[in-house]
């Protein structure tokens, strides 16, 4: 069964920007290739009349845009911005797969997003996915009779990993900021109320009975203990990235097509600011590269 669900904020940006990038002129050079490929794909999508590749074209058309700010806005990957734009691509492309650049941002990296909202879309995402396999995670709970109840203690870890995931991973954040909106959908899908979850929640250890594992994530809250939630907005920290995190040139491999990305940063000092043009069409092996100033 497939889950949709929007948990995690997915639209504080509509676009990525070039302001304070590494190399802005570079990334609307790049961006421009992306708009103009895209704009073809769709346009040829509409001559075959398929939803599904307009899809397709959209999902590309995302993986070109954080490839663009991967090379030349290697400085502001941790902040809300590119984070939450990775989050929209995810909730907005079924085919989507880490691994992402850059996607979620480290532990007390520079110049970071306030709150770690990758960690909490990808903790909540975890929890949906285990609930699903919650058969393979029961072994061992009662027997065949207790069937019912372990469903219910699954779908309460669920609910529970999502909404703990926000007050743990960022207890000072306001938490309608980043999913708490979402969760009555949630309850809505699984036929499950968190208000009633406290019995469940006290039977079944989540991790240790139900075998859940969501990153960054040891205490399940029940209703009743649910501590009082924060009220900050999402805003940057401080701190300046000076060298990008993953070397100055870096591959990865799509999660979804097994494309192979070729990343080159623009303007990295210890490269002496080099690098070649960027190419966003092509088949197999792809680069996306700077050209230092």
């Amino acid at each position: 069964m497939t889950w949709v669900l929007i948990l995690a904020p997915g639209t504080l940006a509509a676009a990525l920007t070039n302001a304070g990038c590494a190399d802005p002129k570079g990334f609307d050079t790049c961006q421009a290739q992306a708009n103009n490929q895209v704009s073809s794909c769709i346009a040829q999508a509409k001559k075959d009349g398929s939803q599904q590749e307009i899809l397709a074209c959209g999902c590309q058309d995302y993986t070109n845009s954080y490839n663009c700010y991967s090379a030349f806005c290697w400085n502001r990957v941790w902040e809300c911005e590119y984070q939450d734009y990775i989050i929209g691509h995810f909730q907005n492309c079924p085919t989507a797969k880490l691994p992402v650049p850059y996607f979620p941002a480290p532990h007390n990296a520079p110049d970071a997003c306030s709150c770690n909202i990758g960690k909490v879309y990808l903790a909540t995402q975890n929890a949906i996915q285990e609930t699903a396999q919650y058969s393979n995670n029961a072994n061992g709970i009662g027997d065949s009779g207790n069937a019912l109840q372990v469903m219910q203690g699954c779908s309460c870890c669920e609910i529970s990993g999502a909404i703990s995931s926000m007050w743990v991973i960022c207890p000072d954040t306001d938490p309608m900021l980043i999913g708490l909106a979402g969760v009555s959908q949630l309850e809505s899908q699984i036929n499950a109320q968190f208000d009633q979850c406290g019995q469940y929640l006290e039977t079944y250890d989540c991790e240790t009975a139900l075998g859940y594992e969501l990153d960054g994530l040891s205490t399940y809250y029940r209703p009743d203990n649910l501590p009082q939630s924060g009220t900050a907005t999402l805003s940057n920290g401080p701190g300046t990235v000076t060298a990008p995190a993953s070397s100055s040139v870096f591959t990865y491999t799509n999660g979804a097509d097994g494309t192979i990305y070729t990343i080159t940063a623009a303007n990295v000092k210890s490269a002496g600011g080099s690098g070649s043009n960027s190419q966003m069409t092509g088949s197999g092996s792809r680069q996306t590269a700077g050209t230092g100033s």
